[in-house]
C-alpha cells in the first residue's frame, strides 16, 4: 500500500525579504501618522496648561483687583515686596500650588542678588509651565541642570511702530542692554495693570504666550532660559518678553537681546497665547507682523487683532 506524503513548503529566502520590505514600507507609512498623533495630544496638553495659566491669572485679579506685575526688580527694604520675582511666583496659589508658594520670604532683604528668597523653590519643577513638546525644561543659567525654567512668558508689549495710528508703541529704554522693556502690554516689569486698563478688551490682548525654542540660532541647546522663578534686573526680565519680530524668528543671540527673544515653541507652524479673558488661541508663525503687535497691546487703539 502507498501513501502520498504532504509536504508544507518553507519560505523562500526571496519571499521573506519581499515580506520584510512590505513591513518596513507599513512602518514607514503609519510613523509619521503617530508622531503627528502625538504632537496633536502634546499641542493639547500645551493648550490646556497655557488655559489655566490665564484663569490663574484672572482669579488674582479677582482677589486683589489688580493683576500681578510681569517682573518685581529688587527692593532693598524689609517693608515692601522685592526679590526680583516674577508672576509665575505670584500666581502659584491659583494654580493650586499654595504649599510652593508659602515657602517663599516675599519680604526679605536681598541685596542686589537675585530672588534669593526664593531659591528654595528654584529646583522644583512646575509641571504647569513646562510644554510636553519642549525638549528643554531646565534652564541653561551658569551651566546649571538642576533649576527648571518655564515655556510661558508674560507680555510686556509690543515694540516699534504702531501701524495702525503710525505712532510708537510704549518703550522704557532707559536700559537697553537686552533691548529694553515694551511698556505697551499687560504683564510689565515693576508695574501692575489692571483690567481696567486693557482698553482694547481682553477679548483682543494677548497676556501670555508660549516660547519653547530647543535650539539657538548656532544650532546649540537654547540656553536663553533662565529659572522660572526670575523676575526683573537692571536690563533683563526673566518670565517676560517684548514682542519685536514675529513667532519662531529670533532667537538668543547671548548677547544682546534677552528681552526681544521671540515667542514660538516646538508645535509645527506656530505657538499658543491666551487673551486676558483667558482664551486661547494658536497663532501661526505667518501672521502679519502688525496684526501681531496690535493683539499685544492693551491700549493701542488698533482695529485688526489676531482672531
Amino acid at each position: 500500500m502507498s501513501y502520498l506524503v504532504s509536504r508544507r513548503k518553507a519560505f523562500t529566502l526571496v519571499e521573506l525579504l519581499v515580506v520584510i520590505a512590505i513591513i518596513g514600507i507599513l512602518v514607514a507609512l503609519l510613523l509619521p501618522a503617530i508622531q503627528a498623533a502625538r504632537e496633536a495630544a502634546r499641542r493639547t496638553e500645551c493648550n490646556n496648561k497655557i488655559k489655566q495659566i490665564g484663569l490663574a491669572l484672572q482669579n488674582y485679579h479677582d482677589t486683589y483687583k489688580i493683576l500681578p506685575p510681569g517682573g518685581l526688580a529688587n527692593v532693598n527694604t524689609t517693608t515692601a515686596i522685592g526679590n526680583c520675582l516674577g508672576w509665575t511666583v505670584l500666581v502659584l496659589p491659583f494654580l493650586e500650588m499654595q504649599a510652593l508658594h508659602d515657602q517663599v520670604n516675599f519680604r526679605a532683604n536681598t541685596g542686589n542678588g537675585y530672588d534669593a528668597a526664593a531659591s528654595v523653590i528654584e529646583t522644583v519643577m512646575v509641571t504647569a509651565y513646562i510644554c510636553p513638546s519642549s525638549v528643554r525644561a531646565k534652564q541653561f543659567e551658569n551651566g546649571s541642570a538642576t533649576i527648571y525654567t518655564t515655556h510661558y512668558y508674560g507680555i510686556m508689549g509690543p515694540k516699534g511702530t504702531n501701524a495702525a495710528t503710525g505712532g510708537t508703541y510704549g518703550w522704557d529704554n532707559s536700559q537697553t542692554g537686552h533691548g529694553g522693556f515694551a511698556t505697551g502690554g499687560v504683564l510689565l516689569r515693576r508695574d501692575s495693570m489692571g483690567f481696567r486698563d486693557v482698553l482694547d478688551g481682553t477679548s483682543n490682548t494677548f497676556i501670555v504666550g508660549e516660547s519653547s525654542f530647543s535650539r539657538t540660532l548656532d544650532g546649540l541647546d537654547n540656553w536663553s532660559y533662565r529659572k522660572w522663578i526670575r523676575g526683573c534686573n537692571t536690563n533683563t526680565a526673566g518670565v517676560t518678553k517684548n514682542i519685536l519680530d514675529g513667532i519662531n524668528v529670533t532667537r538668543y543671540n547671548g548677547s544682546n537681546n534677552f528681552n526681544d527673544v521671540s515667542f514660538g515653541s516646538e508645535h509645527p507652524g506656530g505657538c499658543l497665547f491666551v487673551r486676558c479673558d483667558a482664551s486661547v488661541t494658536f497663532v501661526s508663525q505667518n501672521v502679519d507682523l502688525a496684526v501681531y503687535k496690535a493683539t499685544a497691546s492693551r491700549d493701542g487703539g488698533e482695529s485688526e487683532v489676531v482672531k
